[in-house]
């Protein structure tokens, strides 16, 4: 194997490292303002669940207001009936002493709704409550944990390219040149394709005829895939 070639795969091994790095940079931020997201997703749904509460004991309150208004008209219309001298009179303060019952059955009922909601509604803001801290316990240690990695990340680079300033001037400027024209075009950023016993490309795994395999053994020139364009490197280790 020439030598361009071996230092070609630690550059390779080297520059996938940086990669893997500026990756993270992209994702790492996006991930954990996914986790941030789903934390403030279950603290809304338990402060929405404390508002539902809220307005339940309030409409309570109106509930029992109502009623007990409700109450005294009754009792006064009541003791209306003692001192009535006509039917008509009589009549009429009847069917208002109905009309009053009726509602207040109504608001009596009313309260009993809400008063079993609230029940409900405790139950939902504990059940709410409890998701928004089994969240926080779960999630808050990753994203902390993320949001470390993603500062010492341009320090990891920096240190991996320092590795890679000490392998590059191994490499002669023509070959580097085409390494690094190739590895540019690719999204993985892979540029060296080893080649082993199974004679495919190590890329794209098309298949390889022998004779250009025993040229890519001998390791005497430059090859690249007709397919992917990847440079080949014989895999002594695979071979």
């Amino acid at each position: 194997m020439i030598q361009d070639l071996e230092y070609l795969v630690k550059l390779q091994e080297i520059d996938l490292r940086v990669r893997e790095q500026e990756l993270a940079k992209e994702q790492y931020p996006v991930a954990a303002a996914d986790l941030e997201k789903r934390i403030e997703s279950a603290k809304e749904m338990s402060a929405a669940a404390g508002g539902r509460l809220t307005r339940l004991s309030a409409e309570i309150e109106a509930a029992a207001d109502q009623a007990a208004k409700l109450r005294e008209s009754l009792s006064k219309s009541q003791e209306r009936l003692s001192s009535i001298q006509t039917n008509r009179e009589y009549d009429a303060v009847h069917k208002e002493i109905e009309a009053q019952k009726a509602l207040l059955a109504s608001a009596e009922g009313r309260k009993a709704a809400l008063e079993s909601d609230m029940e409900k509604g405790k139950a939902e803001l504990a059940e709410s409550e409890k998701a928004y801290e089994n969240a926080k316990a779960e999630l808050q240690p990753q994203i902390d944990e993320l949001k470390a990695k993603i500062g010492k990340i341009d320090s990891v680079i920096a240190e991996i390219m320092e590795e890679r300033a000490k392998v590059s001037p191994m490499v002669s400027l023509p070959t580097m040149r085409t390494y690094d024209s190739i590895r540019k075009k690719k999204k993985s950023g892979r540029a060296i394709s080893m080649v082993g016993k199974e004679k495919t490309c190590g890329v794209c795994f098309m298949i390889l005829q022998p004779q250009l395999c025993s040229e890519i053994r001998r390791g005497t020139k430059i090859i690249l895939c007709e397919s992917c364009g990847s440079m080949f490197v014989w895999d002594e280790s695979g071979a």
